[in-house]
């Protein structure tokens, strides 16, 4: 554990050891500023990966880990069909799905709070995970997205944040009571932009504030997401 701490430049933080069901992550005790805490361990760490935790109880509490290995969930993930589980939801906002309603679609010129997509307005996290893997969208196959998926297919926000990461260069800094990505190819063509937008509305309900279309064009030039529900 020590030297997985210095590489990540955390040494002199208070760390821990947990299982989650056959493997082992570290939790690092957040103190100072968690996201240099963060970009300190993306940095040094290369055969891991670090995520911000709010609540920690997601990793301490086995209660609320995933039913099964994470080793399994990363290769029921791989074959799981995001698109095809969004849009059979009822209410849902995708492409092609039944009853699509076009309030919540809108016209795009609804409006949008740029400032509004930040997770850190959400509470300053507790810890710190580095899980040992280094893929990032593997950080969900060790945490249950806390307002996003409980009670739901455990797949679906592994399978997805690994269609965000190879789509957009989407990796995960927070997941708990609201996730956080930090973005380095955000889309750029607005039909895109709606399909992801329309995505992250029907995994997390209230991430939009606004109609689809209007998000969608927020999309475009954030270089960082927040997907939010309430449990």
């Amino acid at each position: 554990m020590q030297q997985i701490l210095r590489a990540a430049g955390l040494e002199s933080h208070s760390a821990k050891q947990y299982s989650v069901h056959d493997e082992t992550v570290i939790v690092v005790d957040v103190a100072g500023d968690a996201q240099q805490m963060w970009r300190s361990a993306r940095a040094g760490l290369t055969d891991h990966y670090p995520v911000l935790a709010l609540p920690s109880f997601l990793v301490t509490d086995s209660d609320f880990h995933h039913a099964i290995t994470p080793g399994q969930l990363i290769a029921q993930a791989a074959t799981f069909d995001v698109e095809a589980y969004l849009t059979r939801q009822p209410g849902s906002p995708m492409p092609g799905a039944r009853n699509r309603d076009p309030e919540i679609l809108g016209t795009g010129d609804e409006g949008y709070d740029l400032a509004g997509y930040d997770v850190a307005s959400f509470g300053e996290p507790e810890v710190l995970v580095i899980v040992p893997r280094p893929e990032p969208w593997a950080a969900f196959a060790y945490l249950d997205a806390y307002a996003s998926l409980m009670g739901v297919e455990s797949e679906l926000m592994t399978g997805a944040a690994h269609q965000w990461w190879e789509r957009y260069g989407a990796v995960p800094t927070v997941i708990g009571l609201a996730c956080g990505f930090t973005v380095s190819r955000p889309p750029t063509e607005l039909a895109d932009a709606e399909r992801l937008a329309a995505e992250h509305v029907a995994i997390a309900g209230l991430t939009a504030g606004t109609s689809i279309r209007a998000y969608a064009r927020a999309l475009m030039q954030l270089d960082h997401w927040t997907l939010y529900n309430r449990p």
